[in-house]
């Protein structure tokens, strides 16, 4: 017999239970599980870690039907099918199935012909958790308690605001540093064992390792975002005006919501060149050190490899922030959302109007309206290209110049020379900066076209070599219109502007 007491406590019990249950219902729609617990799961999850190696490569559909072609027998059920007088589906429709799952994300590459495919955060998830099942290795390991503790002290470090407190911390860890010069100068030398040296590192790998999907998860959480902002642009009521207001006065809500602020403090740390190099050299070291002969050969190269492997993906991510946030842009400032919003509401009142009519109106009655289809070999629009008839082709033979170097002596003395608008340049860079976070020389002109011709690309370039980072090695191809109506195209190094340009 229960009291009055512990019937509540039951109740709230059973009712936690109920929740959970249905929020598991809810996560069993997703695409994760719903692959993990195909029937095929494991031919699907083998056929993608095959055709996929690299895990968020983009491949056109020719080239991923051909290499799922190759495999497709993995798939095929042991029933023939009568109809079609084979046995299963063809790899193409293996593919479009895979798409409307969700396990394949569909991306439209203005640089290729085709469309393009790669994996879906759902299968990055899906591959990860077989993959750990596989590896059979513990997480409450000690190197990750110790992550887990570090990341604790730091952050009460950085958030105390008793000073006195701060203070005493602080002496404390100096005495501890004293203490270790002191024994290492006696000649006493603490060092792990090699076993938690590889487990530190292998636990590093993973967190590393999982960094892959969220990068495709960060694509489509800012895709969400844009969704939502435009949908509530052509809501009749809500925030509406509030979002114009924003947007026109040039706001980069993308940057703004949660996902865009997480991804530009780890962009911004990822492509700070002396945080990156300092972290380079220190896993090279730990590459020359005893323990890390332990690792596997892949292991070593991810190890090697660990930051160069983030930044391609990073710069996806980015680039399609900055589409997205133009896209964006466009569509309000061109005044196209009027018409759709005039669009949906004659979409709504014909919805009205065919509800209104659904229980007067049997579905089965004859309609009357004749239809003459003739056959129509139906493709995507995606596949023609459209033909500019104000484009007169390419130039018989194109001019070509010598490439030159030029120093900073020589862009100064230029800058001086021909009287070059760096404060109008200076605003153009700090208005593009601040809506995408950074900026190069290309986005730039891209935005603000050169009112100087070649004289404020040069100018771009000088304040590049004063208030910009260089990617070594990169190089980028700027575009202006001089003051003759010609066109000009020219090679530069990849300079990046993080932060603002001194109005000064």
């Amino acid at each position: 017999m229960s009291t009055p007491e512990q019937t509540p406590a039951r109740d709230r019990r059973a009712d936690a239970v109920a929740a959970r249950k249905e929020e598991y219902e809810q996560l069993r729609r997703l695409s994760t599980w719903r692959l993990l617990s195909a029937t095929k799961a494991p031919a699907v999850l083998s056929i993608l870690q095959s055709v996929f190696p690299a895990g968020n490569r983009r491949l056109p559909r020719s080239e991923l039907v051909a290499r799922v072609e190759t495999h497709v027998g993995l798939l095929h059920d042991e029933e023939q099918d009568p109809e079609r007088g084979r046995t299963g589906r063809s790899a193409a429709e293996y593919v479009d199935a895979w798409v409307r799952e969700g396990y394949l994300t569909r991306r439209d590459d203005p640089q290729r012909v085709e469309t393009t495919f790669e994996p879906s955060p759902a299968t990055i998830d899906a591959v990860q958790f077989i993959a750990s099942l596989q590896e059979h290795r513990p997480t409450t390991t000690q190197s990750r308690l110790q992550l887990v503790i570090q990341q604790f002290d730091r952050l009460a470090q950085e958030t105390e605001t008793d000073r006195d407190a701060r203070l005493a911390d602080l002496q404390r860890r100096r005495a501890r540093i004293e203490q270790e010069i002191a024994e290492l100068a006696q000649g006493e030398l603490m060092l792990p064992s090699p076993e938690s040296s590889v487990d530190r590192l292998r636990d590093i790998l993973q967190i590393a390792a999982e960094l892959s999907g969220d990068f495709l998860q960060y694509r489509e959480d800012l895709r969400g975002v844009d969704l939502h902002l435009r949908e509530q642009i052509l809501s009749p009521e809500g925030s509406r005006g509030e979002i114009l207001e924003q947007l026109l006065a040039g706001d980069d809500l993308l940057g703004q919501s949660t996902v865009g602020r997480t991804f530009t403090a780890f962009f911004r740390m990822l492509n700070d060149p002396v945080q990156t190099r300092q972290a380079q050299e220190v896993v090279d070291r730990l590459l020359e050190r005893d323990f890390a002969s332990a690792l596997t050969r892949d292991e070593r190269e991810r190890l090697a490899n660990v930051f160069s492997d983030l930044y391609e993906p990073a710069q996806e991510v980015l680039d399609v922030k900055t589409e997205l946030y133009r896209s964006l842009a466009r569509f309000v400032r061109s005044q196209d959302f009027r018409q759709h919003r005039v669009l949906l509401d004659l979409l709504q009142e014909a919805q009205g109007i065919a509800l209104a009519q659904k229980d007067e109106v049997p579905p089965r009655d004859p309609f009357p309206l004749e239809m003459h289809v003739a056959r129509a070999r139906i493709a995507s629009v995606a596949q023609h290209q459209l033909k500019d008839p104000t484009d007169p082709g390419a130039p018989v033979e194109a001019e070509v110049h010598d490439a030159t170097t030029l120093s900073v002596e020589v862009l100064a003395d230029l800058v001086r020379s021909n009287d070059i608008d760096l404060v109008g340049l200076s605003s153009a860079v700090n208005t593009v900066r601040g809506r995408a976070g950074q900026a190069s020389i290309a986005d730039v002109l891209r935005e603000q076209p050169a009112t100087q011709g070649l004289a404020s690309v040069i100018g771009l370039m000088f304040l590049a070599t004063q208030h910009a980072q260089v990617r070594e090695g990169s190089t980028e191809i700027v575009t202006w219109r001089e003051l003759d109506g010609n066109d000009y195209a020219a090679r530069i190094p990849a300079f990046y502007f993080l932060d603002d340009v001194p109005a000064d």
